[in-house]
């Protein structure tokens, strides 16, 4: 074959490899056959994990400036949190734990120890946004909390090969951009109320299960971009319960605060 035409036809044939379009891969039963059998596996998934302990990074970036920490975590579905920001050389400078009704947190750098409900307000107190433990739980294992839709539509994206789900409920809408054949978000965006947009990436296999390696939480009403990376952690193994557990330092007063972080004695904490 002459030279010049061998090639050309592999220059042609390059150029339909490359024009030709990846096809997704759904997994064992095939594309979703309804947004209700979409949104069925991706709870599944979801579900795989229900806790994470070891050592992490926070970036926080917001109007009062850039910064990121080491961060000690402690997770377990439903509601159990415990966070321990860490300075450089590894010393607490801050603990919250929580159940999910009750929280306790330990400001080390101002000697002082506050207990109260599990309200946003209060797990504000240590963290850049304000959110509800049981959300916040959830984020950090890789699921992305959802309105309580009325109705569900679903979509496949040709661009980015992702399965889209949209939930609505009256003015709400939620997207969900979910990675197939994990059937994992890997997006979230809603809109018509203030919310905010959240993004799990490196999506990592052990064994049977993946999660999130990083999770992305962005509040354009607060101005806040939070940014957790997981280092080293452990995922299904059940810590010990007295890991949420919070005892008062020597010579560190306790102060008790309501649901909006006020002093139950009228001070200003």
């Amino acid at each position: 074959m002459n030279r010049h035409l061998t090639v050309g036809v592999v220059w042609l044939s390059s150029l339909v490899l490359l024009a030709c379009p990846h096809r997704a891969d759904f997994g064992k039963d095939g594309a979703p056959r309804s947004a209700e059998d979409l949104l069925d596996r991706v709870n599944i998934a979801e579900a795989q994990v229900i806790s994470i302990e070891g050592d992490s990074k926070i970036t926080v970036e917001s109007a009062q400036g850039k910064g990121s920490t080491s961060m000690f975590v402690s997770v377990l579905h439903p509601s159990r949190l415990r966070l321990e920001v860490l300075d450089f050389f590894g010393r607490p400078q801050g603990a919250l734990v929580t159940d999910g009704e009750t929280c306790a947190l330990h400001d080390a750098q101002h000697a002082r120890f506050f207990r109260g409900p599990a309200s946003p307000a209060n797990l504000g107190r240590l963290l850049p946004v304000a959110i509800p433990p049981a959300e916040l739980v959830a984020l950090m294992l890789g699921r992305a909390p959802r309105i309580p839709q009325e109705s569900l539509e679903m979509r496949f994206d040709e661009d980015t090969q992702l399965l889209v789900l949209v939930l609505k409920r009256g003015p709400v809408t939620q997207t969900l951009h979910v990675h197939p054949p994990e059937y994992r978000v890997v997006k979230s965006h809603v809109e018509g109320i203030a919310a905010y947009d959240v993004t799990f990436e490196g999506i990592q296999d052990i064994g049977r299960l993946n999660y999130p390696r990083r999770v992305v939480l962005v509040s354009e009403a607060g101005q806040t971009r939070a940014q957790l990376d997981y280092k080293d952690v452990t995922v299904n193994q059940t810590p010990d319960l007295t890991t949420f557990e919070l005892e008062v330092p020597p010579n560190v007063p306790e102060l008790q605060v309501d649901e909006r972080g006020l002093l139950l004695d009228g001070g200003v904490p």
